[in-house]
């Protein structure tokens, strides 16, 4: 599955940041990840991250009133129709871009997400991560995303309609985890919110080599530990954090995926 290309997989991943270099500072010494700048129409500069030769997302500063989050991008084939057909709480309207139009909006439960059309069908070049399983296998790329949601039933039937998911029900250790899956490619999850009083939201697993190695530097540069480095049977080794500026973001040295 070609992330750029298909409808309904997520493909970009982007941090608004309230202080660009602080933030490019930690994740660069975090990850390892490099940059190189991309103006934009505004007089702006656009930060895109690599990690290694692999183009993995971008960050720029925040808009005014805008607090610092990472978002994240789901690829749609016909934009406006899928405006047109869905009543959206629409956040940031539709607006055009170098790469494609996009536009971004709150579900039914209050998460964050972004939707953009690419211009010529989201053509990929060899800086790109060519499709889920590289991402699982590279070192600072952005792997699987998980909704954490107060009615995670509602928010699978709600997004299945909206970009045409399959989720399936699953039970986990911890408790009851919906699948999703885009041309039967499992992308990422959907679960009820581990705290109370968190609102829903997406949070992202970026792949790392040691997640304990991570887990380590992180704090060493100021991040919160929100869920120290565990192992997930048949899953992986992960860790939650919340970076210095208060934004949360997940790793996972992943098991290695069934032949």
């Amino acid at each position: 599955m070609k992330p750029f290309q298909t409808h309904g997989a997520f493909s970009w991943h982007e941090y608004l940041a309230a202080d660009v270099p602080s933030a490019l500072k930690f994740y660069s010494e975090l990850l390892g990840w490099t940059t190189s700048d991309m103006p934009m129409p505004d007089g702006e500069m656009y930060k895109l991250l690599y990690s290694g030769s692999k183009r993995i997302g971008g960050l720029m500063a925040c808009p005014p009133g805008a607090p610092p989050c990472w978002t994240y991008y789901v690829t749609v084939n016909d934009i406006q129709k899928l405006l047109r057909g869905t009543e959206l709480n629409l956040i940031v309207p539709l607006q055009d871009t170098a790469v494609g139009p996009f536009a971004a909006f709150q579900d039914p439960q209050g998460a964050y997400l972004s939707v953009i059309q690419y211009h010529d069908g989201g053509e990929e070049d060899d800086q790109t991560i060519a499709n889920t399983q590289e991402a699982f296998l590279t070192h600072g790329a952005f792997s699987w995303f998980e909704l954490q949601t107060a009615d995670p039933i509602a928010a699978a039937d709600w997004y299945g309609k909206l970009f045409g998911w399959t989720v399936t029900e699953q039970h986990m250790e911890a408790g009851k985890y919906w699948v999703i899956s885009v041309e039967e490619t499992q992308i990422g999850g959907i679960m009820e919110c581990v705290y109370p009083n968190v609102p829903s939201h997406w949070n992202c697993y970026v792949t790392v080599d040691d997640v304990d190695a991570v887990q380590a530097k992180a704090a060493e540069l100021g991040a919160t530990i929100t869920a120290p480095a565990f192992d997930l049977p048949e899953v992986g080794r992960l860790l939650h954090i919340c970076d210095p500026e208060g934004v949360a973001l997940a790793f996972a040295t992943w098991l290695p995926m069934p032949e």
